[in-house]
């Protein structure tokens, strides 16, 4: 339990991801965060803690990020948010900026393009889900200079503008902190 919120990172896919299983603890609404896979592990959790399933949120639409999104959908009643472009089967088109609300919990979508161009952070309670735009030391990949430039800029705008004690849940590898990357991620100097 982070700041009210019931947060479990499941490891998923054919190419492992960290997707995130969320809720709200009061109304046990939730949120499936990058739904690259699907598990007997994540569904004996959601029936264990009660939680209705309603959301899924895409970071960005990599296969290995929507692997698990049939699944998702053929046993839970979701809605699908992504950015522009990114994920067909996805019920909202985000642009950043936007806000959701998965029962109490408030989230507000931050658009981090670059890694892919409609690449969207999710951040919630001091946390944020970044997906393939930013990792513990490192960044995700891009097909040109230019994109490569524009992810930089755009983390540092969204991701390092939150407060350095926010926890950052990436899509590969392990958390970190606003602080630690702003201060000592190699992309960032």
């Amino acid at each position: 339990m982070i700041d009210n919120m019931f947060l479990k990172r499941f490891t998923v896919g054919s190419y492992p991801i960290n997707g995130y299983l969320l809720a709200d603890p009061e109304t046990h609404i939730g949120v499936f965060i990058d739904p690259g896979g699907f598990n007997d592990e994540i569904a004996a959790c959601i029936e264990d803690e009660h939680i209705q399933l309603r959301f899924l949120f895409f970071t960005h639409g990599h296969w290995d990020h929507t692997e698990g999104l049939s699944v998702f959908m053929n046993r839970y009643s979701v809605k699908g948010y992504a950015g522009q472009n990114e994920v067909a089967a996805a019920s909202h088109t985000l642009h950043g900026g936007e806000s959701i609300d998965v029962g109490k919990l408030h989230f507000t979508a931050l658009n981090t393009p670059g890694h892919t161009a409609g690449g969207i952070s999710y951040y919630c309670n001091h946390c944020v889900f970044t997906g393939d735009a930013l990792f513990c030391g490192s960044v995700g990949g891009t097909s040109s200079v230019r994109d490569g430039q524009l992810q930089i800029d755009q983390v540092r705008k969204n991701i390092f503008t939150l407060p350095d004690q926010t926890l950052i849940f990436p899509a590969h590898g392990p958390m970190s902190t606003v602080a630690a990357e702003k201060y000592a991620n190699p992309f960032f100097k």
